[in-house]
């Protein structure tokens, strides 16, 4: 993008693709940062000049950051407002006028349509940043307009490294990096004591102990999830029983998303079968279809743990 700029070959859109975490907000903000930089893309983000300085803490005016009042749509008269009503007045120090769509996938039809007249003829000052975590969510007209670049997963000892140097421990920093697989939004998250974390804790805890889990237990736990928390702690077992799988297949004991409980989850490859693990995980899957349907969380996990209970007697 440095390259493109410098040449003054720079595409006016893109699509910014990544799982949520994956940096896709911190890696347009850098992008703006530098195109607007005083000492010029080649040197910026220099991080020193007004004009860095204006843009690390969101409060540049010629980078807009496109915000939604509701968090499962993005309405299309906030696009006209934010966007396509404000595309034709000049920047007011740079040589570009960034928007920064966040969550674009939220964007129904003609809240696309709307914005495809201003991809299809910006100014010639104007640049178009959409992030999301579904490209295929976009129109087809939208995306043969844009330049689509996919966030890739940082390496384990990558994550670490920033966790350590963020004051967290050695221990702690790689028990978040196994479990984030190259995400370090995920892992910043998990490191942070936030509630992804005490819910991963408490979906191991009970799938560790899942033999003598009584059915009051479960349903104390299941009561308290909704549709997205449910999401996450499907997302989990999933990768727990991933683990338990890869060790029952070959005894693989590295790159696990629990590396801490290894040992327990050897524990529970000795005794379940194959074809028990197959049930679960199919079960988990169903469960996650059941949510998609309207299923309250509470009847459908209460069903889910009593069902993979049976697998372990």
């Amino acid at each position: 993008m440095k390259e493109a700029a410098e040449a003054g070959r720079l595409p006016h859109a893109y699509i910014i693709h990544g799982a949520a975490g994956s940096g896709k907000k911190t890696f347009a903000g850098y992008m703006a940062a530098a195109l607007l930089c005083e000492k010029g893309v080649k040197a910026g983000p220099c991080l020193k000049c007004p004009s860095c300085i204006k843009a690390m803490t969101h409060n540049h005016p010629d980078i807009i950051w496109t915000v939604h009042e509701k968090k499962t749509v993005l309405a299309v008269q906030e696009i006209r407002d934010q966007v396509v009503s404000t595309v034709q007045v000049a920047p007011y120090y740079g040589p570009y006028k960034i928007y920064i769509i966040s969550d674009a996938q939220l964007l129904n039809e003609h809240g696309q349509n709307a914005l495809l007249k201003t991809i299809e003829e910006p100014p010639e000052y104007v640049l178009i940043f959409l992030l999301t975590d579904n490209a295929d969510a976009l129109l087809d007209t939208i995306r043969s307009r844009c330049i689509r670049l996919d966030m890739e997963s940082l390496d384990r000892k990558t994550i670490e490294e920033e966790l350590i140097s963020s004051g967290h421990s050695p221990g702690e920093a790689k028990e978040c990096a196994c479990f984030a697989r190259g995400n370090l939004g995920i892992a910043k998250e998990l490191a942070g004591g936030s509630e992804l974390r005490e819910l991963k804790d408490q979906t191991i805890k009970n799938i560790k102990s899942i033999k003598n889990l009584d059915a009051l237990e479960i349903f104390r736990f299941s009561s308290e999830l909704d549709k997205e928390t449910g999401g996450q702690v499907l997302d989990i077992m999933l990768k727990w029983f991933r683990d338990v799988l890869i060790i029952k297949s070959d005894g693989a004991r590295d790159n696990l998303y629990f590396e801490n409980d290894k040992a327990v989850a050897a524990r529970q490859a000795e005794g379940l079968s194959f074809e028990s693990l197959g049930r679960i995980i199919d079960r988990i899957e169903e469960t996650g279809v059941r949510l998609s349907s309207g299923v309250k969380p509470e009847a459908a996990f209460e069903t889910l743990f009593l069902k993979i209970r049976e697998e372990y007697v």
